[in-house]
C-alpha cells in the first residue's frame, strides 16, 4: 500500500541596505545583505538543501551558494540590480517501519554492532 506525504514549507525572502557613513575607494554607498529564511526566523535547515543568489557580474563570484545557514549573501555597492534566486528543497524520504526486538539480547547486538 502506497503513502504519500505533502511537505509544506514557508519561505521569507527579505533585504536590507544601510547607507555607508563613508563612500569607499571603489564608490560603494550601502552596505546591503539579501537572505532566505523561515517566518519569524524559522528553522529552514532540515527542508532546503541550499539556496544560490546570482548576483550582478560585477561582483566578484557572481554565484554564491549557501549550503547550510544562514542563507544570506552581504555586500557594499552603489546601485540597484536584478538578483535571481533559488532553492533547492531536500528531497523527503520516510523510513521504513521497524519493528522492536524480541528479546533483549538482540536488542543489546544491534546497538554494539
Amino acid at each position: 500500500l502506497a503513502s504519500s506525504c505533502t511537505v509544506q514549507v514557508k519561505l521569507e525572502l527579505g533585504h536590507r541596505a544601510q547607507l555607508r557613513k563613508k563612500v569607499t575607494s571603489e564608490g560603494f554607498t550601502h552596505d546591503w545583505m539579501v537572505f532566505v529564511r523561515g517566518p519569524e526566523t524559522g528553522d529552514i535547515q532540515h527542508f532546503v538543501e541550499k539556496v544560490v543568489f546570482r548576483l550582478h557580474e560585477s561582483f566578484p563570484k557572481p554565484k554564491r551558494v549557501c549550503k547550510e545557514p544562514p542563507y544570506k549573501v552581504e555586500e557594499s555597492g552603489y546601485a540597484g540590480f536584478l538578483m535571481p534566486i533559488e532553492s533547492t528543497t531536500c528531497a523527503v524520504r520516510s523510513s521504513p517501519s521497524t519493528t522492536p526486538p524480541k528479546n533483549s539480547e538482540e536488542s543489546s547486538s544491534k546497538l554494539e554492532g
